[in-house]
């Protein structure tokens, strides 16, 4: 079973900080991103790129984490508070899930979803 609890607090934390350095550490070489940007892609220097552009335009940080997983800790869901500004300067407020697959200790596919 993976330690969800690392792995969440360690995700949020390199994504609050922008360290995407820490955040490619835990993932695979070949994972699988959605919902960052348009479309799919894999790999770390995708996702470094992606996110990179995401913080560029939204200046986005997470709260109020709340980890649900499955009974093996290989799919993890992280409902999120997400607080931003848009590129105009409109402030926002918005409810997240970030979805990690696991395998072997490491992030295989990450995908965030807003919620309405």
């Amino acid at each position: 079973m993976a330690n969800t609890e690392s792995i969440n607090h360690a995700v949020i934390e390199a994504l609050n900080s922008r360290d995407f350095a820490a955040l490619a550490a835990k993932v695979n070489e070949d994972v699988s991103i959605s919902g960052i940007g348009e479309g799919m892609d894999n790999g770390r220097e995708a996702l470094r790129a992606r996110l990179a552009r995401h913080f560029e335009a939204f200046d986005e940080s997470y709260d109020d984490a709340l980890v649900m997983s499955d009974a093996l800790g290989s799919n993890v869901a992280i409902k999120l508070t997400a607080h931003g500004k848009r590129a105009g300067g409109d402030s926002y407020s918005a409810e997240k899930i970030l979805l990690l697959e696991l395998e072997d200790g490491s992030i295989t596919r990450i995908a965030f979803f807003t919620t309405s």
